[in-house]
């Protein structure tokens, strides 16, 4: 079953893959923006293959570390697609940057979750053996960001447009339903976290909000 679902993972990589190599030069990509059928269409695809995934992370034994690392794989290259599809949909810099910033933080809640496995210890070393992989998975993710944003820079020719009024607002939702869950303590804040759409989840994990969250 495992390696059933390694295939799986390995071939929505293959599409993220695809997807991304679309995702041209703003300057090239501007006269190619997807029409809304077109768009609805490949999201639709993008939340049936996620589904999917999630459904055979169900599959494996509850809250082990592999079901959590499946969950998180399966979340955060949902998260990626969607934003290398929208910034298909509607080329900026802006969108470009995000695109490219999902990458940066995929593979830092992946990075986290690999720290938490490996060093899980309770004693002094481990502790600070995870602690330190932390910072290093931080330090990352920092310079993955600075490198989203000179590259998405070098790929716009004119100002980058500010965000429009859709984005701020979707933003402002996301992060209002991220500050609700951290109001919460203990089992509340785990089931709050657990409610959010994987977007939110990706968004709260990169900022230190609340901790990835299992099924």
């Amino acid at each position: 079953m495992r390696q059933g679902l390694k295939r799986q993972l390995w071939r929505q990589g293959a599409v993220w893959v695809l997807g991304a190599a679309a995702v041209l030069p703003l300057c090239a990509a501007v006269s190619a923006q997807m029409a809304d059928d077109a768009y609805q269409q490949a999201a639709a695809q993008l939340d049936e293959t996620a589904e999917q995934a999630l459904a055979d992370c169900k599959r494996l034994a509850a809250g082990s570390g592999t079901q959590r690392r499946c969950t998180l794989e399966a979340e955060s290259q949902h998260a990626v697609d969607q934003a290398a599809l929208q910034a298909q949909r509607h080329p900026s810099g802006n969108n470009r940057f995000k695109a490219l910033a999902a990458q940066v933080d995929r593979r830092y809640v992946l990075a986290v979750e690999a720290c938490k496995t490996k060093h899980a210890g309770i004693d002094k070393d481990s502790k600070a053996a995870q602690h330190s992989c932390l910072n290093q998975a931080k330090q990352k993710r920092a310079a993955g960001i600075q490198d989203a944003h000179q590259q998405a820079a070098s790929e716009v020719s004119i100002v980058t447009p500010p965000k429009s009024q859709a984005e701020r607002q979707r933003e402002a939702d996301l992060d209002t339903a991220i500050r609700k869950c951290d109001s919460l303590l203990g089992d509340a804040n785990v089931q709050c976290m657990r409610g959010l759409s994987p977007e939110a989840r990706l968004r709260a994990a990169s900022r230190g909000s609340g901790g990835p969250a299992t099924q």
